[in-house]
């Protein structure tokens, strides 16, 4: 069995992000592996560690600086790694970023795919479900328990009402929540082996892809600015004598000066 797990890089989810000209401002800011997908690393390696035979690649699109992310990857356990890093992908879309993936991916053969249910930044929750799709392949989202057979799944996932189970036929995507596991630690064991893992990188043009179908220009979409929430103001203080009275007042407030009523 062949497991491929997709890794995003994000901010760091306890950096202070300012903003600048309208638009957040990154600069400075701590890149990690975003949490939810941390998941899906843990998964695939406990899932290598049960299954003799099993290999396992981590696959990110990111930048020359994203090494280091991916070696912390490598650090848990996970066998090889591939980078997709070409400077026309800044600014892509949630559906580039699937494409360029899916290049990456198709011709790894593998038969599982996890990433994690969402970024942690925007918050899309895209990626993986249109990655299954331009891979003609099943998706099951917000997975909380996996079992994999031969060629077969069967996936849990929480609901609104109770639990959903989905059963099928390998190879498929799963984007998976927090609860399936708990994400293990790297080791100094892990940190000396990662140092002679594969991370193989790839431009777009060595995928077969067109720069001109990725960056802000072919998005769709683009975040036109930024502000910061109005400064709270301070309380009132309803005056009255009584209850009633009090009551009154707060009434005649919201109808002369709220008119809310």
């Amino acid at each position: 069995m062949k497991i491929a797990v997709i890794v995003k890089e994000v901010p760091d989810t306890e950096a202070v992000i300012s903003l600048k000209d309208g638009k957040p401002d990154l600069s400075g800011v701590k890149w990690i592996v975003n949490p939810y997908d941390e998941y899906a690393v843990e998964e695939a390696v406990r899932t290598a560690e049960n299954k003799p035979g099993t290999s396992t690649v981590a696959v990110m699109v990111g930048n020359a600086n994203s090494r280091t992310n991916l070696i912390d990857v490598l650090a848990l356990g996970i066998d090889e790694a591939v980078l997709i890093a070409d400077p026309a992908l800044e600014g892509s879309s949630p559906l580039a970023i699937a494409k360029a993936l899916a290049a990456a991916v198709k011709p790894l053969g593998a038969d599982v795919i996890l990433a994690g249910r969402q970024g942690v930044d925007y918050d899309w929750g895209i990626t993986g479900i249109a990655l299954a799709q331009l891979l003609d392949i099943a998706h099951v989202g917000i997975v909380s328990k996996l079992e994999l057979g031969e060629g077969s799944f069967r996936a849990e996932s929480e609901g609104d009402e109770g639990k959903l189970v989905t059963e099928g036929a390998l190879p498929a995507v799963f984007t998976t929540d927090k609860g399936i596991n708990e994400p293990r630690y790297k080791n100094l064991k892990g940190i000396m082996a990662a140092k002679k893992k594969t991370i193989t990188e790839h431009s777009l043009s060595s995928l077969g892809l067109s720069a001109g179908d990725f960056g802000v220009a072919a998005a769709g979409v683009e975040l036109v600015g930024a502000a910061e929430p109005p400064k709270r103001q301070g309380g009132r203080i309803i005056e009255g004598d009584t209850a009633e009275a009090k009551v009154a007042n707060l009434v005649k407030l919201l109808r002369e000066e709220a008119k809310v009523l």
